[in-house]
């Protein structure tokens, strides 16, 4: 029977595999890699028999550094001075060489001696930047950091204003724990290069973020503070401390540091606002009226008026209602506050901010619904209103038809919102808004995909609600596309947002019910708590947070809780003691935990720190 073209090409593939060469693994790359599999192990004399071979044949760096910590493993020092003294010979403008000859006898017990060639390779130093860095790195990687910064210093004396070496010493003050006088290395450097600041930042980044001690931080401010006294003319000095105090989320620093930088260079209260806003994001609501309150006093024809109105209407409504206790009677005062604004400045594009601040107000917090949608409708209704205006107004008006259950009707407005803006941060808030709608009500599958789409490339809180939303969907959907868990919590979220506490109440306590070991429990810990807070069943609020973190502590929700709990004991049970040691336990436990920055202020300004 003739072959079919399958099986020739399959005996051709086999016959061609028979003749190729077979590939040999590389002898040089199989010893080495033994070779350091035995001196990992303290197998030095086969290592040793090894490295002599490899390093005869191929002396790269890393068999020459292995081959050199085998011989001082077993203690064979005349043969490590020997190979360095070649090497020397066959490189005598590696100065990294006649360095390890000193560690070497360095490593033998020979410390006179390699004292000695330290200083005559030092002394002989010639003034020439590259000679100078290559002889400071040569000591620095053999673990002569004392020596490093000795050269650096005596270079710099020998080249002047030409290679200050500031960014090469602060690193070295850095690992020897001299925190000041690594800071003043870096603030020599910007006092000298005014154009590289922004590098100068990124390494003082890089070195505050990696501080659990705060002593970074802590000289950092100590170094700007002590140089703004000196030299309160230098603007420098204020900016950098402005920009410290953002980073460590000390915003009455950063708000003293604005208006000084305002008064003296006249720029209408612009760093003023950025400090306000921030404050008011990061819930520091007190900083943040008093900014908003120094930009109303430049009158309203300051540059920000209209901006610090709103921010500061806004900033005392959010005051108010993150009090874990306060009356309805101030929230009417902010109430007429805002309708007073409104009466004297006109309903316009300029005012809009105002218009969906005060219908939610309205509507979320003083029952008056009615009110808020026709507050928000007539604003629809006015002529010449742009239409960005017109859809900031309907994502509130959205917001409100879905407190009130009229679903469709939201859906539909935050789809217009969408449609109309595409790209723009409005639609992001509305496609949003409609993702979280249709999760309400338990459509996951194409909620998740919108939220998805939204976890890159838009606002930071936008970004960051979307994704804690996909992944409560993705976790809680199960392999088989088992639902029920999370239509039930999902329905109780709904009830929550409408105010209905009791049902959702009831919602959740039936999860707990019918589905007691489901990973969704800690979601249900954390709305439960969510509800006895709204209630002002603080105790009770308290015990559920607890349980989430004893229960829960590698969950996502962990860190949140801890920090409610912190905030509970410090300002509303008094007891500072506790909340200190909860404070302390996020920052431990959760170091990358956005909540820890401000638990670490917290926790210094309990213990009684200097901070500012």
């Amino acid at each position: 029977m003739p072959m079919n073209c399958s099986t020739k090409t399959i005996s051709f593939l086999i016959l061609l595999l028979i003749c190729l060469p077979v590939a040999k693994a590389n002898p040089d790359n199989t010893n080495e890699r033994l070779a350091a599999q035995y001196l990992r192990e303290g197998q030095y004399e086969q290592a040793l028999s090894l490295y002599q071979e490899l390093f005869a044949e191929n002396p790269t760096p890393v068999i020459y550094n292995n081959y050199l910590e085998t011989l001082f493993a077993l203690e064979q020092f005349r043969q490590a001075e020997r190979v360095v003294n070649a090497r020397i010979e066959a490189h005598p403008e590696r100065v990294a060489y006649r360095v390890d000859l000193a560690w070497v006898h360095h490593r033998a017990d020979n410390q006179r001696r390699a004292r000695r060639m330290m200083d005559d390779l030092i002394a002989t130093l010639p003034a020439a930047y590259q000679e100078v860095v290559d002889l400071a790195v040569a000591f620095d990687r053999r673990g002569f950091t004392d020596r490093a910064l000795e050269t650096y210093q005596h270079g710099r004396q020998m080249l002047g204003d030409r290679h200050p070496l500031h960014l090469r010493i602060a690193p070295i003050h850095e690992r020897q724990g001299r925190f000041t006088a690594m800071m003043e290395e870096y603030i020599d450097y910007l006092d000298e290069q005014h154009d590289d600041a922004e590098r100068v930042r990124g390494l003082l980044q890089d070195a505050i973020s990696n501080d659990p001690g705060f002593e970074r931080n802590d000289a950092l401010r100590t170094v700007l503070l002590r140089r703004t006294q000196a030299s309160p003319d230098n603007v420098l000095y204020s900016e950098m401390l402005l920009w410290l105090s953002i980073q460590q989320q000390d915003f009455r620093m950063a708000f003293m540091q604005a208006r000084a930088l305002d008064r003296r260079l006249q720029q209408g209260g612009k760093p003023v606002l950025e400090v306000a806003g921030l404050s008011t994001s990061n819930q520091d609501y007190t900083i943040a009226a008093q900014a908003y309150q120094y930009l109303l006093d430049m009158g309203e024809d300051g540059a920000h008026y209209l901006e610090a109105l709103v921010g500061y209407l806004n900033v005392r409504f959010l005051s108010v209602v993150s009090d874990y206790v306060y009356e309805t009677e101030q929230l009417l005062e902010i109430e007429q506050e805002y309708k007073e604004a409104l009466h004297r400045l006109g309903v316009n594009s300029r005012t809009v901010q105002l218009v969906r601040n005060l219908a939610n107000l309205q509507a979320f917090h003083l029952d008056n619904t009615g009110g808020a949608i026709d507050l928000l409708q007539s604003t629809l209704d006015l002529p010449n209103i742009s239409n960005r205006v017109k859809g900031e107004c309907r994502i509130e008006l959205a917001d409100i038809l879905l407190l009130t259950g009229e679903v469709w009707d939201a859906t539909l407005l935050y789809s217009q919102v969408d449609r109309m803006f595409r790209d723009d941060p409005l639609a992001h808030e509305a496609k949003y808004k409609n993702a979280r709608l249709t999760y309400f009500i338990g459509e996951f599958d194409w909620a998740k995909a919108q939220l998805d789409v939204l976890k890159a490339g838009t606002s930071r809180l936008i970004a960051n609600d979307a994704m804690r939303l996909s992944l409560r969907i993705q976790d809680n959907v199960g392999m088989d596309g088992h639902t029920e868990p999370l239509l039930m919590f999902a329905r109780a979220e709904q009830r929550i947002f409408m105010n209905h506490l009791q049902e959702a109440m009831q919602t959740l306590d039936s999860i707990n019910v019918r589905f007691p070991n489901h990973q969704i429990s800690d979601d249900v810990l954390f709305a439960r708590s969510e509800i006895m807070r709204q209630k002002g069943e603080y105790a009770a609020a308290d015990s559920l947070l607890a349980e989430i973190v004893e229960q829960y502590p590698m969950g996502l929700l962990a860190d949140e809780a801890l920090m409610q709990r912190a905030r509970l004991h410090e300002e509303l049970f008094e007891k500072t003691d506790k909340a200190m040691a909860l404070y302390q336990q996020l920052i431990v436990d959760y170091p990358a935990s956005v909540h820890t920055i401000h638990a670490r202020n917290r926790f210094r300004a309990l213990r009684g720190d200097m901070v500012n």
